[in-house]
């Protein structure tokens, strides 16, 4: 695998020139994965392994800069008596406490989402656009930005209400409810995103009839997956990376395909890519995950809980931190929980890798295509590396 020179233009599109392995090095393979992993890495030229080792950084930028903006937003509400003063314009508002609670968290999670747009700007589209990665303008990706905060604000909103609710009513015992409540609406989302919230922010399609779509459904089928259809997303709007995604929940689930990876991919890498999802749909991933981050954000609730007595007793009187304050609980509330996520992260993390492992290996039986993902994986490497290549003058800004 090797790199074009290509445009240095900030948004083009990074170009990466494939040279397949022939079957005289694959034969020559060694059988210990750690030394055949390094030969597929050696194809990669020095050059471009540099630039990956850069890229890594900005992952740390971005990820201190969002952690300060969440920190910086919650104190900013808290200590300035915007979250307490919250609670009193919506008293005069409306009377019912709901509504009152309601608006308060909408109020809340919009703040949110407005102070951090300079920073999301610059490391959501910025990077990704001068990086060459994107196609979108600034309104294309703010509209985007915008239609995820209003369908995840349809889901936190209920939420903090409920939750915020069961601290009145349930003191001692609420963190346990609201790990239930998060499981519902978390499993809600799970079922409506095929059907209803992906086509929001994508056309998803049907593949059309031909020898790929009949491939990948024998795939399937042979897999016991009761597929009857194989669904493209139109994500070359957005990027140019390459993707497949499983969603949804047993008859409710789609196997999804970028279009970029159709387009651009060998068909054997394809059936390995499908291989993959199809093995997360086997394997019940999406169950595994919906229940592995309802008990991490469980025990959060746990943490909160405690947290929330000692200010309640303590400094939270200067907040206002009772039952009866609306604005400051729930606004603590949302910037713990965010700070919880992020802590989180490496037990994510560790959880992604282990079910994106197993899937990796139940791809390999369908497929019989041991190379194919190592294949696919060099070439997204490689175009995430050129995109790199195009910041010469601003390091580090590609997430």
């Amino acid at each position: 695998i090797g790199l074009d020179d290509g445009p240095s233009t900030p948004a083009a599109r990074a170009r990466v020139r494939r040279t397949p392995a022939d079957p005289v090095w694959s034969a020559a393979l060694p059988d210990d994965p750690d030394a055949a992993t390094a030969a597929f890495i050696a194809r990669v030229p020095a050059e471009a392994q540099a630039r990956a080792k850069a890229l890594n950084s900005s992952w740390n930028v971005a990820f201190v800069l969002r952690l300060m903006t969440l920190i910086a937003t919650g104190a900013l509400l808290l200590f300035s008596g915007a979250a307490a003063e919250l609670s009193a314009r919506a008293a005069r508002i409306t009377r019912r406490p709901v509504l009152q609670h309601a608006l308060v968290g909408f109020v809340v999670v919009l703040l949110f989402f407005l102070l951090s747009l300079p920073v999301e700007t610059w490391a959501a589209f910025y990077r990704y656009r001068q990086a060459g990665l994107s196609p979108s303008t600034y309104g294309q990706w703010l509209g985007d930005a915008l239609l995820n905060w209003a369908v995840s604000a349809a889901f936190i909103v209920p939420g903090v209400v409920a939750i915020f609710a069961l601290i009145r009513i349930r003191p001692t015992s609420w963190a346990g409810w609201a790990t239930i409540v998060y499981f519902l609406l978390a499993a809600a989302n799970t079922l409506l995103a095929p059907m209803y919230i992906e086509p929001l922010f994508n056309a998803v399609t049907p593949l059309v009839e031909g020898a790929d779509k009949a491939r990948i459904l024998s795939l399937a089928r042979a897999n016991g997956v009761p597929a009857t259809d194989v669904f493209v997303r139109d994500a070359s709007r957005q990027s140019v990376l390459l993707n497949a995604h499983v969603s949804g929940i047993g008859a409710q689930a789609r196997i999804v395909l970028d279009d970029n990876t159709l387009a651009t991919t060998p068909r054997p890498e394809v059936d390995m890519v499908m291989s993959h999802e199809i093995g997360h749909y086997v394997m019940a991933h999406t169950v595994m995950g919906l229940v592995f981050e309802t008990l991490v954000t469980g025990a959060g609730f746990l943490v909160f809980a405690w947290i929330l007595r000692i200010l309640a007793r303590r400094p939270g009187q200067k907040w206002q931190i009772s039952t009866t304050s609306a604005g400051t609980t729930i606004t603590l509330l949302f910037t713990l929980v965010s700070v919880w996520a992020i802590a989180m992260l490496p037990l994510n993390n560790a959880f992604s890798r282990r079910i994106e492992a197993a899937a990796d290996f139940s791809g390999l039986n369908p497929s019989r295509n041991p190379f194919g993902l190592g294949q696919l994986m060099l070439r997204a490497a490689c175009a995430r590396h050129r995109a790199h290549r195009l910041l010469p003058a601003v390091p580090s800004l590609v997430l």
